[in-house]
């Protein structure tokens, strides 16, 4: 596999925000430029020094387990009748075991590319062309959570992922190991995607009948040289995946690269693997990686890795030069780095899937294919009754608000392999904060003088013995400093417009985030941020420490605090007043609502933030009636 990396530029923050340098942004391109050198030469040194002994360890243990456990552990689930759940098992720790070799055997390339991207320049590219808008290439609904994706040379940051509403996965009528989506009902006409399915790449163009439907048109490649690259119609169907929208493309660019599928389809073009063909395709059609050679990469992660942490070049037929920016879609059931860790493991055992394909019968495709109908007619039926919900775009007139999102540290990436990601958001409202303190002043001069403007973190006069253990030991000062330098090692900027920071509420789908309100910013994390209330008791662990307010506000005194989460009944975000840390009331509460109202003009977007009573107070006040 090929190493993978950054050249020394800024990376992208997410595929269509692009870098912007002023008051928000301190360091300057060149004191960039310096520490991206200085990280690159670290990374040259930790792979020559300490991967060789990381990998040898990693291989060792994975035969050692594959020998003297998984057999016997495999053997006993056949005896017990449970012959896939053998096959499985067994497969899953062989493809480790054979996954631990590659690393091994690529440790050379890894680190000569930490070398080049050590000295490597940046290219001054034009950034000419501005991006359209989801809603110009897009016709479903969608969320956009912020997922991370990492690399070996460059680390871990957030992206926005777009995820479509009421698209159905069905298995592929060829080969019940994959899994297709309709892009015609996701993509409108006019558009080129590149598709990493599972393992599978595949580069397409959207096109409009006759009859006014929508039409898919791929390039179909084969790994190991089985057959010749193609360029043909798919009706509709693409490999489900993550696929990867260019959204700033001139109007030439669709043409040139169906022009140069079809020359590489009429010269009967076989590759060693099917990323290779489609990276030829592009490079043909004017498409270039900064640093990289295309015709040399290979594998689905690595060209994933270049399009997102590098420059992706477009030259016009004129010759001049622009950068493009990507759209993430992700089709899948799976997050960025879990899907392309199945990638991964796909990609290893293909000699596996192609045994398992030519043993299949013509009576399952056939069914699979009639199973496939029922799926894709539903689905038609679902989109049309969700097509008058859609929510009308109004990005023009809405503003853009800087929204941090949480990068751990080395010691905290390490951690959050067994403990899970726990990313914290923070949303910029520095242009708000005399609305924000008047509101709260004027709460105290109505109330009296009880009340103060802010909340002191454990007010409590009499404090139990758990809050004692809480505000002396787990949320002490120390230990808050500690634990939001390894959550927070760095940060992620994007400037979000309205609708978008909607949208990426509403992809929690009902999970709850705990929230507190500061001067100028409101900071967010979810409670359950692995995903599942029945998960492990170290991630239960880690969810409860490391969402909880006095964390979050860094022990500074607040305007409130609680929970929020999206209804999707009422189309609201709910927000209580649930914080032991810092008992605020349900008015302070009804004041932040209003304040979220007005601030991110709800109205317009079809949404509304509304107060609620959490579940306490509410079986309280129920028995005060029945009494």
């Amino acid at each position: 596999m090929e190493a993978v990396g950054s050249t020394s530029y800024p990376p992208t923050r997410g595929p269509v925000e692009r870098p912007v340098y002023g008051p928000d942004i301190k360091e300057l391109p060149n004191e960039v430029v310096m520490r991206s050198r200085l990280r690159f030469f670290a990374k040259l040194v930790q792979t020559i020094l300490l991967r060789p002994i990381t990998t040898t360890v990693t291989l060792a243990f994975r035969t050692v387990k594959l020998l003297t456990w998984a057999l016997p552990k495999a053997a006993i689930y056949k005896v017990s009748g449970y012959h896939s759940k053998a096959s499985a098992y067994l497969e899953n720790e062989y493809l480790k075991t054979v996954k631990a070799v590659r690393d091994i055997l690529f440790i050379p390339s890894v680190a000569k590319r930490a070398f080049k991207d050590m000295v490597a320049t940046r290219e001054e590219v034009p950034d000419d062309i501005p991006p359209i808008s989801r809603e110009g290439y897009l016709q479903v609904e969608y969320t956009t959570p912020f997922e991370p994706f990492s690399s070996y040379l460059h680390g871990a940051h957030h992206f926005e992922v777009i995820k479509p509403k009421h698209i159905t996965e069905f298995a592929a009528a060829s080969d019940a190991d994959l899994n297709t989506v309709m892009a015609s009902h996701i993509f409108k006409p006019g558009v080129m995607a590149i598709n990493f399915g599972s393992p599978n790449v595949a580069t397409f163009v959207t096109e409009r009948e006759k009859d006014g439907s929508v039409q898919t048109v791929k390039v179909d490649a084969k790994s190991l040289k089985r057959a010749d690259m193609t360029y043909h119609e798919t009706n509709g169907k693409i490999q489900s995946g993550v696929f990867l929208i260019p959204t700033n493309l001139p109007d030439e660019a669709l043409d040139r690269f169906k022009k140069a599928a079809e020359d590489m389809h009429n010269a009967k073009r076989s590759d060693i693997t099917c990323v290779n063909t489609n990276c030829r395709v592009l490079e043909k059609a004017g498409f270039s990686i900064e640093g990289v050679a295309m015709d040399e990469v290979v594998f689905p992660g690595t060209l994933m890795e270049h399009l997102l942490f590098r420059n992706v070049i477009y030259t016009d037929s004129k010759g001049n030069k622009h950068k493009v920016y990507f759209d993430i879609l992700n089709t899948t059931e799976y997050k960025l780095e879990e899907y392309f860790e199945k990638v991964d493991t796909a990609v290893v055992g293909t000699r596996l899937r192609h045994r398992r394909r030519s043993a299949d019968t013509e009576e399952k495709m056939k069914a699979r294919g009639v199973a496939a109908k029922e799926l894709i007619a539903e689905e038609k039926k679902r989109l049309k009754e969700a097509e008058e919900a859609l929510v009308v775009d109004r990005r023009e007139d809405s503003k853009r608000r800087k929204v941090t999102v949480s990068v751990p540290s080395c010691l905290g990436n390490a951690a959050a392999y067994y403990w899970g990601r726990h990313p914290v958001f923070e949303v910029d409202l520095s242009d708000k904060q005399d609305e924000i303190r008047g509101v709260f002043d004027k709460l105290v001069s109505e109330v009296g003088k009880e009340e103060t403007p802010k909340l002191k973190p454990f007010p409590q006069e009499h404090p139990s013995t758990v809050t004692r253990v809480k505000r002396d030991l787990f949320f002490s000062g120390p230990m808050i400093r500690f634990l939001r330098r390894h959550m927070m090692g760095r940060v992620d900027t994007l400037y979000l417009h309205t609708q978008d920071f909607f949208k990426h509420l509403e992809s929690a789908e009902g999970e709850r985030f705990n929230y507190v309100l500061l001067d100028d910013k409101v900071v967010m994390a979810r409670v359950h941020a692995n995903g599942r209330k029945d998960e492990e008791l170290p991630r239960k662990v880690s969810d409860w420490v490391l969402s909880k307010h006095a964390l979050l506000a860094d022990r500074k005194e607040i305007y409130c605090s609680g929970e929020m989460w999206y209804d999707k009944t009422t189309k609201s975000f709910q927000m209580n007043d649930d914080s032991g840390t810092y008992l605020p009331t349900f008015e302070r509460v009804q004041l932040v609502t209003q304040l979220a109202n007005e601030i991110f003009d709800a109205a317009k977007y079809e949404f509304s933030f509304e107060a609620v009573k959490k579940e306490e107070d509410v079986e309280i006040e129920k028995g005060a009636e029945i009494e």
